[in-house]
């Protein structure tokens, strides 16, 4: 009989803690991050404009103006394929513009696209020699 006293006692105490203690959420103070649009930076506003540049050069339709905002890596990763890749360009410069920013630093970069109900992801890095975004992953 005393040990289910002390049962009956464990279980009461854990359930009194655990009510005084857990976060509620409330108005004032919510649970819940809200997510924001990031705080536009120089590091930001320079990966916008050579976004903006990428997707010019893919509208363009040119390999030649979409090699000049690729990195040396990439170019040697995608190059042969670009001439075959060439009817596709335009839709990916649509989606790149309605880009969602996922990720940033001052070196990298990473946008979230969707292309005919799909989601992908490319990623821009900052070149040590000119300074530039580039795109390195697509």
């Amino acid at each position: 009989m005393k040990s289910i006293k002390y049962l009956l006692t464990g279980f009461l105490l854990a359930f009194i803690l655990h009510n005084f203690s857990s976060c509620k959420k409330s108005e004032s103070n919510p649970v819940e991050q809200n997510p924001s649009n990031p705080i536009e930076t120089e590091v930001i506003q320079d990966l916008e404009d050579d976004a903006k540049k990428t997707e010019t050069a893919f509208k363009s339709g040119s390999v030649t103006e979409v090699k000049k905002v690729i990195s040396e890596s990439a170019n040697s990763i995608y190059g042969n394929d670009l001439e075959s890749a060439k009817p596709k360009f335009n839709s990916f410069a649509e989606a790149l513009k309605n880009k969602k920013l996922i990720s940033y630093s001052e070196l990298y970069a990473e946008y979230q696209i969707t292309v005919d109900g799909k989601t992908y992801f490319v990623s821009f890095a900052k070149q040590s020699d000119s300074g530039d975004w580039k795109l390195i992953r697509f």
